[in-house]
């Protein structure tokens, strides 16, 4: 008898494993499948953050390139247009180019003034004129900032730093930046051309006013140019002999040019003009320069 009813036991034991089984398996599938589920959710990707500012921002620039693995694929972004990189070169103006330029600068600017062609330009230059001096300048009637304030030009030419080669050079580069930088808050449309100064005769040199403390005075100047609104140009090129001196028989002082030269300064300066372009308009050449 207890033989009996330990196999009944058994049979029904047997009887409930088959039963109950798959509800067993079903709930640890369930488990499983669940588990393995939120394990697998992958981090916010970069394309939800940018839905995300668009959707609040209301740009629709960009559309959702989220792939199956949460990553971005890259080449799906749409990312706003830009336009072509601006480029200049320099180039030939005629002489209405200058009608609203202003010419600031020491005794070289009152030369291009008087014997130039420039006659419609203005021009706010004397003799011994500096950039450290400039504000104390008062050229009929107005001062340096009054002129700047009383009208907008298209272009400004700034010359100086002849008479200071023999100051700290770092000083002087300090009132020429202040120069540039208020000519830039007041002339807000213009184009400006730093002039580099002109070299001396080798006859001309001294211990200090010498052609390689000018170059060195240029070199600094030039680094105020942004090649965006601010232009470096250098003259040397006109007038330098073979040694890089101011050549001998084009001045009877050593340091101005005679005056028939300054109609050739001015048709140089009218062949150094920035020409502003993008490359779909005029195909950049060799010696064009991309605006930053």
């Amino acid at each position: 008898m207890n033989k009996y009813k330990q196999n009944l036991y058994t049979i029904l034991l047997i009887l409930t494993c088959f039963v109950a089984s798959p509800f067993i398996f079903h709930k640890i599938w369930k488990t499983s499948s669940e588990a393995k589920k939120t394990v697998n959710v992958p981090p916010p990707s970069v394309s939800d953050a940018i839905n995300n500012s668009n959707e609040s921002s209301g740009d629709s620039s960009v559309v959702d390139s989220s792939v199956s693995d949460g990553t971005v694929d890259v080449s799906q972004v749409q990312n706003p247009t830009q336009a072509p990189d601006a480029v200049y070169t320099f180039g030939a103006s005629d002489i209405s180019y200058f009608d609203d330029a202003l010419f600031i600068g020491d005794s070289r600017t009152v030369g291009i003034q008087e014997y130039g062609t420039f006659t419609n330009s203005d021009f706010f230059c004397s003799i011994g004129m500096m950039a450290s001096n400039i504000d104390s300048q008062n050229i009929n009637g107005q001062t340096f900032d009054q002129l700047i304030d009383a009208k907008q030009y298209g272009k400004v030419y700034v010359m100086l730093g002849i008479n200071e080669v023999g100051n700290d050079f770092q000083f002087t580069l300090t009132k020429y930046r202040a120069i540039i930088e208020k000519l830039k808050a007041h002339q807000t449309n213009a184009t400006i051309y730093i002039q580099a100064n002109l070299h001396v005769s080798a006859a001309a040199e001294t211990n200090i006013i010498n052609n390689e403390n000018i170059d060195y005075l240029n070199s600094l100047f030039a680094e105020l140019a942004d090649n965006k609104k601010v232009f470096y140009i250098d003259i040397n090129e006109l007038y330098d002999d073979e040694s890089g001196n101011l050549t001998a028989s084009y001045t009877s002082d050593g340091i101005h040019p005679l005056a028939a030269y300054y109609k050739q300064w001015c048709e140089w300066l009218s062949n150094k003009t920035v020409i502003t372009n993008t490359p779909t308009e005029q195909p950049a050449t060799e010696n064009a320069v991309p605006i930053q």
